[in-house]
């Protein structure tokens, strides 16, 4: 009975050796949270108060769309026409600001959200860095020169990713702010890795996650390249983020980053 108990100690101590061991290599780095749109599960998307449930949550980075309006204001909003997610109509690019300020963002996501307005985006420049996140722009439209002129003057470039949805940005992004060393390019597949790289200069590469493998990763680092796992939707993606986090990825950007940061951590930092 004795070696009985003895023996079983000795299984249960060693299998608890090693699960830690496991635990210790598999989390040894946490990816950053990169909110899409911010909280756009729990609050509507590209609004303050999307950006406060991030917040609430800790998360490291916020992703926001950015487009401009007839009369050059920055705006948050994904969409080119302020029609889905307002209460007003038509493109925002031919649109006044005195026009956007006055509409609601929220009431279409939950009554609870009726008089959520649509951001300017220096109002959320602020926020961050009062708040001590980081933001990935995703530059729709405007006056890049403008943009950029934007963000300095709120001392928050060495903050702010840069993402574009059309490769021709991406690359005057690259001629006319060199300096800047967060530029954001997403890659489909491994087998154009080094097309894009040879491109667009990237310093972060974008991947589904879907599409993630070791060798996509290890092809990454030698190029001194950061690797952000794209784990999008509203379903359950606890094995998305576990494989994202094995793979040792340096940003998951999630519709639920309040989940992975409950479940990992914010993130950022080796633990």
């Amino acid at each position: 009975m004795k070696k009985s108990l003895y023996i079983l100690c000795v299984i249960s101590l060693s299998s608890a050796i090693f699960y830690a061991s496991r635990q210790s290599v598999r989390f040894d780095k946490v990816p950053l949270a990169s909110g899409h749109r911010g909280a756009d599960a729990i609050a509507p998307e590209n609004t303050m108060a999307s950006a406060d449930s991030c917040i609430k949550y800790a998360v490291g980075n916020i992703e926001c769309d950015v487009r401009i309006s007839k009369d050059s204001v920055f705006y948050l909003l994904h969409d080119s026409t302020l029609d889905r997610t307002t209460n007003g109509t038509g493109l925002i690019k031919e649109r006044l600001s005195a026009y956007i300020d006055t509409l609601d963002a929220g009431s279409w996501f939950g009554p609870e959200f009726a008089g959520q307005r649509v951001p300017r985006f220096a109002d959320l420049l602020r926020k961050a860095k009062q708040s001590g996140m980081k933001l990935v722009v995703d530059f729709r439209d405007g006056d890049m020169h403008k943009l950029l002129k934007l963000i300095k003057e709120e001392g928050m470039l060495e903050n702010c990713n840069f993402s574009f949805y059309e490769e021709s940005d991406a690359k005057r992004f690259r001629t006319i702010a060199p300096e800047v060393k967060t530029l954001q390019a997403y890659v489909r597949s491994i087998d154009l890795l080094e097309h894009v790289i040879d491109e667009l200069k990237p310093d972060i590469i974008v991947v589904h996650i879907d599409s993630l493998t070791p060798e996509f990763v290890r092809r990454c680092r030698a190029h001194n390249l950061q690797v952000a796992a794209l784990v999008l939707g509203l379903d359950d993606k606890t094995d998305a983020n576990r494989k994202a986090v094995e793979l040792g990825v340096d940003i998951v950007a999630t519709d639920r980053p309040e989940a992975f940061v409950m479940k990992y951590g914010r993130g950022g930092a080796r633990k």
